[in-house]
């Protein structure tokens, strides 16, 4: 009697548990949603991290964009320095013309004598910054002026005159007052004798210079009155000066004609 009673609970209770079942009809919301956190994806990053201390090479745009500041850096400087030369054109070139001339006379001091006559170097510089400097920059406007342009013919003019006339002049100069200014008025020499103010000019040295100076000055302003824009040529012929003032420098202090020996000597 007990097992039939046990038989007939065990019976009743499976027919009334409900059977799951699945229809193909059931839509996704239908279904309990989870909480998104449950199905946040971690994604873990395997790549290195750079070291703090490690040296990194700087990214691509920072190295275009220095050079683009440095470019305008120099656009800056060059605009600055033709407008200074607009401004103050004769001061200007008076100035760096004495530099440059200083610079050549120490070096060519340096090469040769065991201690550099600063007496000599003023006079250099003082003879460069009248003559190289503000005279030749005077000169080189006036023949921009009475021939204009860069024709054949205009700068044929203009290169003749230079090498004849105005290298004539400043050559002539450097002969002759370096010497005297060395002396007279920047080393003790005593009262000023007039008479040997042109005691330093020789002939033998004139023609030395004057063969340097067409080397040198005929084929650059052949170039420089094609090229070069008129408010920029005292400084590039300081600058070609200042190479000519080393052969200056050479003449007036009794170097040259020993250079000359040493390099016969070198090629025979």
């Amino acid at each position: 009697m007990r097992l039939l009673v046990t038989a007939i609970l065990l019976h009743l209770s499976t027919a009334f548990v409900p059977t799951p079942s699945f229809s193909p009809n059931l839509k996704c919301s239908s279904v309990a949603r989870l909480p998104a956190a449950d199905f946040q994806l971690h994604v873990v990053d395997t790549r290195r991290k750079p070291d703090a201390k490690m040296n990194i090479a700087p990214d691509a745009k920072d190295i275009v964009k220095a050079s683009s500041e440095s470019k305008n850096a120099l656009s800056q400087l060059s605009e600055n320095y033709q407008q200074l030369q607009k401004d103050y054109y004769l001061p200007v070139a008076f100035l760096q013309a004495g530099v440059l001339a200083s610079c050549a006379d120490i070096a060519t001091q340096t090469m040769e004598a065991p201690s550099v006559d600063f007496g000599h170097v003023a006079a250099m510089a003082t003879v460069a910054s009248i003559m190289s400097g503000a005279a030749n920059a005077a000169w080189l406007r006036q023949l921009e002026n009475n021939f204009p342009g860069t024709g054949t013919k205009e700068v044929a003019y203009k290169t003749l005159i230079h090498a004849t006339i105005i290298a004539f002049i400043i050559n002539s100069a450097y002969l002759a007052f370096v010497p005297f200014f060395t002396t007279y008025l920047y080393g003790d020499g005593g009262a000023v004798d007039p008479s040997i103010i042109f005691s330093g000019w020789s002939v033998e040295e004139f023609a030395t210079l004057t063969k340097i100076e067409i080397l040198m000055f005929v084929p650059y302003n052949t170039l420089a009155f094609k090229f070069i824009p008129p408010t920029v040529r005292p400084l590039t012929h300081a600058l070609m000066s200042a190479t000519f003032n080393v052969a200056v420098s050479a003449v007036t202090l009794g170097y040259f004609d020993q250079w000359c020996a040493s390099a016969r000597h070198l090629f025979s």
